[in-house]
């Protein structure tokens, strides 16, 4: 997992694979404020962004979830986000999948942290990073709006298929 902030970019951006600068440095120029919630296509299958608002909810309403397929980049545009993240280890239970939409999700995730996104913050979660996005802070008390992009990049571009 890679957490970030676009104030840093330039310095952050020397140390990422090139398919992975290259994305981040496109979502800096894009002003997404401009545009529908959405799927927007930006190589075929192998990089595509998703605009999206959703209410942040408790944790006890969501899954965790991981991807075998696409490393995601989640890019906060507008709310507060809090993120659970957990390595995969052998203690976690899959208790629905898909091979074709690429996921696996969990109800619990053994030592699950926490990361708390404003505005401008990116956290980019690899195959093997469980994850649990849509959460509202720890000291939130009502869902408050998010408004992100979530970018989908195959593996095979940063590991060489």
């Amino acid at each position: 997992m890679i957490i970030g902030n676009k104030e840093n970019w330039e310095k952050e951006r020397l140390f990422v694979h090139p398919v992975l600068r290259q994305i981040m440095d496109e979502i800096q120029n894009v002003d997404f404020s401009q545009m529908d919630n959405g799927k927007y296509t930006v190589q075929g299958d192998d990089i595509y962004y998703t605009v999206m608002e959703l209410s942040a909810r408790d944790k006890q309403e969501t899954r965790a979830e991981k991807h075998n397929t696409y490393i995601d980049v989640h890019y906060l545009i507008d709310g507060q986000e809090t993120i659970g993240w957990a390595g995969e280890s052998a203690n976690l239970t899959v208790v629905e999948s898909s091979i074709e939409n690429d996921y696996s999700l969990y109800d619990s995730a053994a030592g699950e942290q926490f990361v708390e996104l404003t505005p401008g913050m990116y956290a980019v979660f690899y195959p093997h990073d469980v994850h649990r996005p849509g959460l509202m802070g720890r000291e939130d008390h009502n869902p408050s709006r998010i408004r992100k992009v979530v970018v989908k990049i195959n593996k095979d571009l940063i590991i060489g298929g």
